[in-house]
């Protein structure tokens, strides 16, 4: 497996983990809240500032969990470099782990788990103002419950009702799609969804940025830990790679297999600006939000070898 099915392959499977568990999660939160209110009938202010902690218990044991989970699994990426270098005519110390690279591996997962982290945080807050307000005020029990459910699903969220779900299943499938008609569909059914969920459209749930995140987090672990490598081998250049397809960005479609060293990569993406750009590190950043092109070390006497 190359370097670039490696990193789309844990892309794939992160995004899928970590929507299944913000699913598990709102089921969670769901019926114990249903349990520990009695269906909403013992619920009330003190209830709700008392429930904080479970939310929080939840959000940890469900959540952070997987995402500390797939962050272990960076180390294949780590074991795909690896499998590079071996073959190149640089000293044998720079082809295997010392303990300070290690220790920059544990420090880069560290970086990505506390992104996670940060939306953990927030939505616990949102989760608990809503629980907290709602008792306040005297909103319906279930009212409160499906702002939950959009809080951290948004428009996807669980539904008792079979064509909601099979609507959710289908843009699941193919919410990636560059098939022109298939995104039509797709469009449409979140169209659906949105009038069936009202203001969930506006996307401001946990769903969305774990998805975000999930994805660039590999990307940026890749790019962090390529150029760190790079820097310590004494690489003067980096090749910008990937594959074009029908969502390319155009910023990325002009500079996929060109050559770059630091200063020309960093002096470019500094002075140009383009639709999803996320920020102006190159080897962080890329062509910016769920960007899936990488970085990879070169010298023009390898071109045989890699």
């Amino acid at each position: 497996m190359s370097k670039q099915e490696t990193l789309n392959k844990l892309i794939d499977t992160h995004e899928e983990r970590i929507i299944g568990v913000l699913k598990s999660l709102e089921d969670r939160i769901r019926s114990d809240l249903t349990s520990k209110t009695k269906g909403g009938s013992v619920f009330n202010t003190q209830f709700a500032i008392a429930y904080r902690p479970n939310i929080k218990t939840l959000i940890q044991g469900i959540y952070l969990k997987e995402a500390d989970a797939i962050i272990n699994e960076y180390d294949q990426i780590v074991k795909e470099y690896q499998k590079v270098v071996k073959k190149l005519p640089i000293p044998s110390k720079f082809k295997l782990l010392q303990k300070a690279d290690l220790e920059v591996i544990n420090q880069l997962k560290f970086l990505s788990f506390s992104g996670f982290e940060d939306i953990a945080n927030t939505f616990l807050d949102t989760i608990s103002n809503e629980v907290y307000q709602s008792a306040l005020i005297g909103k319906p029990f279930n009212e409160m419950v499906k702002n939950i459910a959009g809080a951290i699903n948004g428009i996807y969220q669980r539904s008792n009702e079979n064509d909601i779900n099979r609507l959710v299943d289908y843009i699941e499938k193919n919410r990636y799609t560059s098939n022109p008609a298939i995104l039509t569909k797709v469009n449409q059914a979140k169209t659906t969804l949105a009038s069936k969920y009202g203001a969930d459209i506006l996307g401001n749930n946990m769903r969305k940025y774990s998805s975000q995140i999930a994805h660039d987090s590999v990307m940026q672990f890749d790019g962090k830990f390529t150029k760190y490598k790079g820097d310590q081998i004494g690489i003067k250049q980096y090749k910008y790679s990937g594959t074009r397809i029908d969502t390319t960005r155009d910023f990325c479609a002009r500079h996929i297999g060109r050559v770059f060293t630091d200063k020309e990569a960093r002096r470019l993406w500094e002075n140009n600006n383009w639709k999803g750009k996320s920020g102006s590190d190159p080897f962080v950043d890329r062509g910016g939000y769920r960007c899936r092109h990488s970085w990879i070390i070169y010298n023009p006497e390898w071109e045989n070898i890699l």
